[in-house]
């Protein structure tokens, strides 16, 4: 989720230009990717501007969750402590680009700005609270399969596995009947 997140927009600004410009109630259109900015006024064309490329420590984190992961299922201890430490800098990447859109909406000074979230800020929000929750995961203590075996699992128990103690009647005495007594 991280890594498409760093290639959709992440924001779009608009702001009505009003009458002080030459054009009456024309808006003008910011899209703000990881990788820069584009600017968007009707009937003009469109002017696509660098900016920083918050792109790379996003790229960078997703390629520490997924080395975590693959390290997670060869080397449990290791791994965890990769997995977390990519979800805490996934963290605080996703959260400094997050304070680039506040950074517009507390810029706007009276102007009628618009600040809204596209997707790839939500891709990065989402992608952020799963790595946390693996994070997580991969810190619970890891169980040993020997719960399964029904020997280790009812050893301290007189009910058998099948929950029910079942009476087993001694076998009938041949040339008795069913049941009777000599």
């Amino acid at each position: 989720m991280t890594a498409l997140g760093a290639f959709l927009p992440l924001f779009r600004i608009r702001q009505s230009l009003g009458a002080v410009q030459r054009f009456l109630e024309a808006q003008m259109t910011v899209t703000e990717t990881a990788w820069g900015s584009s600017f968007e006024v009707p009937g003009q064309e469109v002017v696509d501007q660098q900016g920083s490329p918050v792109g790379v420590p996003l790229l960078v984190a997703v390629a520490v969750l997924v080395a975590g992961a693959l390290i997670t299922f060869v080397r449990p201890g290791p791994g965890r402590w990769l997995v977390a430490a990519g979800a805490v800098f996934a963290a605080g990447v996703v959260a400094t680009v997050g304070m680039d859109g506040i950074g517009w909406s507390v810029s706007a000074r009276g102007e009628s700005l618009d600040v809204a979230l596209a997707p790839g800020m939500w891709l990065l929000i989402g992608g952020t609270v799963t790595a946390a929750a693996a994070a997580v995961l991969t810190g619970l203590p890891h169980r040993r399969p020997g719960w399964a075996d029904p020997a280790v699992a009812y050893a301290d128990t007189p009910t058998p596995p099948s929950g029910v103690a079942i009476t087993v009647l001694p076998p009938d005495e041949p040339g008795h009947p069913a049941g009777g007594r000599p």
